[in-house]
């Protein structure tokens, strides 16, 4: 076989640079006269501008909140996120969500349990938590150092404890179905009472949005989304590196491995 010159590699990269470009002024016409089917109604994954963040949750107005690495929390003042304002009282912490009614609940790192409303924060009786999340109707749910999940129904003053272990990561969809990532990377999801493992392996973190459209990071940084509740999982190849994730009816936020901020919208009609 020929072995390819310089110039032939060139001509082949340059080619297919032009190859995406014209690709993505295709789908942007597409998009534009609403031709294309609403499943795909999407930009691409794009990096922002923000750095040294370690967690993202999206409220379900659209604006998003942060930790970062340093352990404040940051909220956006628009949906787009192009300027962000630090909560004030707001340290150490490491996870956090957003819920309906401009509530939010994040967790330390020394695993205190923290609920912002009203403009302040106050701590809940919980402690040892590692990971939270809010369902849609505004139950929040929590997984404990220990592995073990809890929800409340009435604002973290009572919790309950559903029968699991191992577990380090979760999110909350619509119709009461719970996902969660254990410490070796399996994926799990709780409905009508009872547990059943999927076949995802090698994940970090789950987001689940109100529509039910599910978010994966790997281990390895690798995106991965599902449209049909959870069937089948389909990779994302036009980014890589993501760690934390969050959804929303408008799209998802991912902070990267380097505490980068990356979003992808949808347009109006997903």
């Amino acid at each position: 076989m020929k072995e390819m010159s310089r110039f032939d590699l060139q001509f082949v990269f340059t080619s297919r640079r032009r190859c995406r470009l014209s690709r993505n002024l295709l789908l942007g016409f597409l998009l534009l006269w609403g031709m294309l089917p609403v499943a795909v109604q999407a930009e691409l994954w794009s990096r922002t501008a923000i750095s040294g963040m370690q967690d993202v949750a999206m409220a379900p107005n659209g604006l998003i909140w942060l930790t970062g690495k340093n352990g404040a929390v940051w909220k956006s003042d628009n949906i787009y996120a192009s300027s962000l304002t630090v909560v004030e009282g707001s340290s150490g912490f490491s996870r956090i969500a957003a819920g309906p009614g401009g509530i939010v609940w994040a967790v330390k790192s020394n695993g205190s349990l923290w609920k912002f409303a009203a403009g302040s924060w106050t701590g809940a009786a919980a402690k040892e938590m590692e990971d939270v999340a809010i369902a849609p109707e505004g139950k929040v749910w929590l997984v404990a150092k220990n592995g073990a999940i809890w929800f409340s129904d009435d604002q973290g003053q009572q919790l309950t404890r559903i029968e699991s272990d191992g577990f380090r990561r979760i999110s909350a969809g619509p119709d009461n179905v719970v996902w969660a990532v254990k410490s070796d990377g399996s994926l799990w999801k709780f409905a009508a009472n009872s547990w059943t493992q999927t076949p995802m392996g090698g994940i970090e973190d789950v987001a689940v949005a109100s529509n039910g459209l599910i978010w994966l990071t790997g281990k390895n940084g690798v995106l991965w989304s599902s449209l049909d509740g959870g069937a089948t999982f389909n990779q994302d190849d036009e980014v890589n590196g993501l760690e934390n994730i969050a959804a929303g009816r408008r799209g998802a936020w991912a902070v990267g491995f380097d505490g980068t901020l990356w979003h992808k919208f949808f347009s109006p009609q997903f």
